[in-house]
C-alpha cells in the first residue's frame, strides 16, 4: 500500500533547526510577568512595560491575532534583540504595530502619498484588526520618524497593522513608540495564544523584560498581509496580493474594494479577485528574499512531535457502492503504520486534531478528559480486511489524546484551537511525574475547507507538517 510508505517517508523526513542566538549578557535573565486582571494592575503593568519599551527592552503583549514580541521600532539594538531572542533570521522581515493614522503617517517617507489607494478602504474596514498593509519606502524624502533598518531586513517596503486588542493599543499609545513585534515565540515554533506559551518559549534566558498578561488571544492566528503593485499604465488601480493569509479572509477583502467602487472595469470570471501566495501564484523572488514574516517554507512546527495531515474521505453511498474504498487506511491503519517511523520508549503517543463530526465518525469506544480541551480516548479496531494490508505494522502500545478542532463548518474554530492545540500536545509530559520528557510522538491534523479563514488555518497547518501533502483515510 503506497499511503504506508509515504507515511513513512513523510515521518522520517529531517527537520532544518532554527539558528542559534545570541543573547546579550546585559539581557534581562528572566521575563516579568505583568498582570492586568483589574483597573489598577492594568494601568501599573502598562506603566511598567512603556517604561521599558522605551529603554529599548523586549515586551511581550497580547494582540487580537496572537502575542507579540514587541520592542522599538526606532531602536536598532532593540529591533536587534528580537531576532536574538526569537533564534530569527535576519533576512525575515519585522511588522510595525502603530495606535493611529498620524503615527502610521511619520513612518512613511510620503505620508499621505505612500498610501495607495487602493488601501483606503481596507483601513477603512479592516483597521483596527488582523490586517497587515505592505508600504513602499520610496523617493527622496526622508520618513518623521525612520524605522531601524533591521525592521526591513534591507527591503524597501515597510509592514504595518494596527492592533485591535485594547491592550495593544493602549501600550503604544503609552509608550508613543511604533512597536515592531513578529509572535512572541521561537522562531519555526507555532505562535503562541497565551501569556503562559510566551513565558514557555521565551521566559527564561531569552532576554525579555516582561510579558503583559491578556488572557487568550480571539484569533488564534496571525493577520493577513496584503502587497500593492503599480499599474503598468498610467490612471489604472495596480493590484493587490495577498503574501499571508490570516484573520481577515481574501474574500472579505474582495467585497470591501468592490463596495468602495474598486476593480469594476474588470472583466472575467476573476473580476475583481486578489490573488493568494501559494493558492494562485508563486515566486521565486518572494522565496528568496520574503517581503513579510511567515513566508518561511519551515514554520509553525512543533519542537518534539511530528505533524502530519490527514483527510478523511466518506464512506460511498449504498446506491452507489465502492470496492476500492478498503484501499484507503483508516485512521486506525495511519496510526500503525506510522508506528515503524518511532524511536522513543512505548507507549506510542498520538495527537488527534480532528472536527467534531470526523471525531464522531470514528467511533471512539471511550473518552477520558484531561483538560477541557483534550480527551484519551481509544478506539475501535481497524475494519480494513486483512488482505488489504501490505505488512503487519508492529503490535506497540498506543495512547491518543484528542484535542477537537471545533465544527467544520466553523473554520474560525479551527483558527483558535490551530496553535493551541500543537503547543498543548507538544507539550504534554510523557509522564506525569517526567516534566523534562515532552511531547506526543505524533500529531494527525485534519484539513478544513480552503475557504475564508480556513485558507490561512491550512497555510499554517502545511507549514506546521513541513510541507507535506495529506494522507486519506477512509470513515
Amino acid at each position: 500500500m503506497r499511503t504506508a510508505l509515504r507515511l513513512l517517508q513523510q515521518l522520517k523526513s529531517n527537520i532544518m533547526s532554527a539558528p542559534t542566538p545570541s543573547i546579550p549578557s546585559s539581557a534581562p535573565a528572566s521575563a516579568l510577568l505583568l498582570p492586568t486582571s483589574t483597573p489598577e494592575l492594568r494601568a501599573s503593568s502598562l506603566a511598567t512595560a512603556s517604561s521599558l519599551l522605551a529603554e529599548s527592552q523586549l515586551v511581550a503583549f497580547p494582540t487580537e491575532t496572537v502575542y507579540g514580541l514587541g520592542a522599538s521600532a526606532l531602536s536598532s539594538s532593540a529591533v536587534s534583540s528580537i531576532y536574538a531572542a526569537k533564534g530569527r533570521p535576519a533576512d525575515n522581515p519585522l511588522i510595525v504595530h502603530v495606535s493611529s493614522r498620524e503615527m502610521l503617517l511619520d513612518l512613511l517617507p510620503g505620508r499621505e502619498s505612500s498610501v495607495p489607494a487602493l488601501y483606503e478602504p481596507l483601513i477603512k474596514r479592516f483597521w483596527p484588526g488582523a490586517l497587515t498593509l505592505i508600504f513602499p519606502l520610496e523617493g527622496e524624502e526622508k520618513a518623521q520618524r525612520e524605522v531601524a533598518p533591521t525592521v526591513t531586513a534591507g527591503l524597501p517596503s515597510l509592514a504595518i497593522r494596527m492592533p485591535s486588542h485594547p491592550l495593544s493599543l493602549d501600550l503604544i499609545r503609552e509608550s508613543n513608540l511604533p512597536l515592531a513585534a513578529p509572535s512572541a515565540n521561537l522562531s519555526s515554533r507555532p505562535s503562541p495564544t497565551t501569556a503562559e506559551h510566551v513565558r514557555n518559549d521565551l521566559g527564561e534566558g531569552r532576554g525579555v523584560a516582561a510579558i503583559l498578561d491578556g488572557g487568550e488571544c480571539e484569533v488564534g492566528l496571525e493577520s493577513t498581509v496584503v502587497d500593492f503593485l503599480k499599474a503598468e499604465k498610467e490612471g489604472e488601480e495596480g493590484e493587490l496580493r495577498v503574501l499571508r493569509a490570516g484573520g481577515v479572509s481574501a474574500e472579505d477583502l474582495e467585497d470591501c474594494l468592490r463596495e468602495a467602487g474598486f476593480g469594476a472595469a474588470k472583466e472575467g470570471e476573476n473580476a475583481g479577485r486578489i490573488k493568494v501566495y501559494q493558492r494562485d501564484f508563486k515566486s521565486d523572488s518572494l522565496a528568496a528574499k520574503p517581503t513579510t514574516p511567515g513566508m518561511k517554507y519551515k514554520h509553525y512546527s512543533p519542537s518534539n512531535a511530528r505533524v502530519v495531515l490527514v483527510k478523511p474521505v466518506p464512506p460511498p453511498s449504498p446506491s452507489a457502492p465502492n470496492d476500492d474504498h478498503f484501499a484507503t487506511p483508516s485512521i486506525q491503519d495511519l496510526i500503525a503504520f506510522s508506528t515503524f517511523a518511532s524511536t522513543s520508549e512505548p507507549p506510542y503517543r498520538v495527537g488527534l486534531m480532528l472536527t467534531s463530526s470526523t471525531l464522531a465518525s470514528i467511533s471512539p469506544l471511550s473518552s477520558e478528559a484531561i483538560t477541557p480541551s483534550c480527551n484519551l480516548i481509544t478506539l475501535p479496531p481497524t475494519s480494513t480486511p486483512p488482505e488489504d494490508i501490505p505488512f503487519p505494522a508492529p503490535d506497540v502500545p498506543t495512547l491518543l489524546y484528542s484535542y477537537e478542532l471545533g465544527a467544520k463548518e466553523r473554520p474560525a474554530e479551527a483558527a483558535q484551537r490551530l496553535f493551541a492545540g500543537l503547543r498543548y500536545l507538544d507539550d504534554l509530559p510523557r509522564e506525569e511525574d517526567d516534566e523534562e520528557t515532552k511531547g506526543v510522538d505524533l500529531i494527525l491534523v485534519e484539513c478544513v475547507e480552503e475557504t475564508g479563514v480556513g485558507l490561512a488555518v491550512m497555510e499554517r497547518a502545511r507549514k506546521a507538517a513541513g510541507g507535506a501533502g495529506e494522507m486519506s483515510f477512509r470513515l
